[in-house]
Formats: structure tokens, C-alpha cells, sequence
């Protein structure tokens, strides 16, 4: 873990930031692209979070949201780098939890069969905006796949995917209730 004791370093002052390699880069990097549609998916995710009351929700965004922070470990830290092997991953049992959990909320939920406006509740649309933004890491993580060949990244796109299909479905519950 990230130990925090100095927010304030002024290393990126010159429009450069590193990797956990050390390895400097442009801010506007792919990579740190990627990194901040993970923090602001993560930060869409904690709004919808505080305006959930029931626990069971709470508990499974923060699974959501741990999962995340894998995520961006995985981004964070190079294949080349010597705590690659050491970092927590998502991987395929992950991606079946989620799949697991979405089903049963398709068991609750009546899906609209076309497209739909967005809105209908604003716990929904906190859903429905965390899931706009899923999209957009999703589509960077494939350009950063393709053009850095990070193929480790697969599972975690995978899981971006299910994860907006998932949030979709969650909006829907939220519009509902």
C-alpha cells in the first residue's frame, strides 16, 4: 500500500509524474489517462455509495471499488518492475462474482426493452454517470493495451465491461425503488 504521510512532493510541477517504477512520464500519458478515469470512477462510485442506505449495497460497491483499486496497481506498476508479481490482481474470479451479481439483479430487475432517457431516480442517474465513466476507462484500457501491449491489462478490461453492465442494471434497480 501507498504510504501517504507527503501529499505534497511538487515532483510533478513540471507536467511529469512517475509510475511505481520510477519511470517519469507526461502527465497526459496514456497511462495516467487511465489511471484517472479508475480514480474518478472510483470517486462516481463513492457518491452513488453515500446515497445508498441499505448495507448489503454499500458492501458490494466497496468490493466494487477495492477491486478498482487493484486495477490501478495493475496500471501502476510495470511487468518490468519487481513488485509486479507481488501486486493483487483482478482476475476471473472476480469477473464470476460480478457476472454472479448482476444476474441476480436482472432477477429483480424489469429491463426496458429500447433505449432509454436517464434519470428516472437521482440514485439512478448517480448509477447511470458512474457507468458513462466505466465506458471511458474501458476504452482507454483497450487503447493502452493495443498500443503499450500490456496484454496483463485483459482481465481488467473484462472487468470494466461487466462492471458497466452491472452498473446499468444497478441503475435500473435504483429507478425502481
Amino acid at each position: 500500500m501507498v504510504e501517504l504521510n507527503k501529499i505534497t512532493t511538487r515532483k510533478g510541477d513540471s507536467g511529469e509524474t512517475s509510475l511505481a517504477d520510477g519511470l517519469a512520464l507526461p502527465k497526459d500519458s496514456l497511462a495516467f489517462e487511465v489511471l484517472g478515469d479508475v480514480d474518478e470512477l472510483h470517486s462516481a462510485l463513492g457518491i452513488l455509495k453515500a446515497s445508498i442506505e441499505k448495507t448489503p449495497d454499500k458492501n458490494e460497491i466497496d468490493w466494487i471499488e477495492h477491486c478498482l483499486l487493484r486495477i490501478g496497481g495493475m496500471i501502476a506498476v510495470p511487468p518490468s518492475h519487481s513488485a509486479f508479481s507481488k501486486i493483487e490482481r483482478v482476475g476471473i474470479s472476480d469477473l464470476e462474482k460480478l457476472e454472479s451479481r448482476q444476474k441476480k439483479l436482472m432477477e429483480k430487475v424489469e429491463m426496458p426493452p429500447l433505449f432509454i432517457t436517464y434519470g428516472g431516480s437521482e440514485r439512478g442517474a448517480r448509477a447511470d454517470m458512474a457507468r458513462a465513466v466505466c465506458r471511458r476507462a474501458e476504452r482507454h484500457v483497450v487503447r493502452l493495451i493495443r498500443e503499450e501491449e500490456l496484454s496483463h491489462l485483459s482481465d481488467a478490461l473484462k472487468f470494466l465491461n461487466r462492471l458497466s453492465d452491472w452498473l446499468f442494471v444497478k441503475a435500473r434497480e435504483l429507478d425502481a425503488s
